[in-house]
């Protein structure tokens, strides 16, 4: 996995995942100039992290399964160029992962993460690359907003979600 240009780490386990269950997400990422507005459906167990992104017109954008140490990805052609499907995933596993499996999973990377109350912020060889503050209902649920910033990759993304409850 990329989490920035030639800055790869290692990947988590679906089981390394702070959250379990299915959240609806609304997404609105900027790529310079370029906004694009995406609804998600994220579902993450123990066994599978799964995540499809839709445009406004209800076209998929993307597809991600991780499972079984294997990212299954699909790209819809007409996203911005240096939309990547590892890149997503990295993000995904820094914003949502446990923070002990992420130190573990970053040991021999050259990165660090650095945990505040409500913020996460990791670093790579003493470069910011990726930021993120959360506005979370409780701490143990997804629902609330989330604004992260890959500034190694160069786009940020403000983040609300609602847990799907069955």
């Amino acid at each position: 996995m990329l989490i920035g240009p030639q800055l790869p780490i290692r990947a988590i386990s679906p089981a390394e995942f702070a959250f379990k269950g299915q959240v609806t997400q609304v997404l609105t990422m900027r790529f310079g100039e370029q906004s694009i507005n995406l609804e998600a459906q994220l579902v993450m167990s123990k066994s599978e992290v799964r995540a499809i992104l839709l445009d406004s017109l209800g076209r998929r954008a993307v597809t991600l399964a991780w499972r079984e140490g294997k990212l299954e990805s699909q790209l819809a052609s007409w996203l911005p160029p240096g939309i990547r499907a590892d890149a997503i995933f990295a993000d995904m596993m820094i914003l949502y992962g446990q923070p002990a499996a992420l130190q573990a999973a970053l040991k021999d990377s050259g990165c660090a993460l650095e945990l505040g109350r409500a913020s996460r912020l990791l670093r790579c060889r003493d470069k910011e690359v990726l930021r993120a503050e959360y506005e979370l209902k409780s701490p143990k649920t997804l629902n609330g907003s989330l604004h992260y910033a890959n500034l190694a990759w160069g786009y940020d993304v403000d983040v609300q979600s609602a847990e799907v409850l069955r």
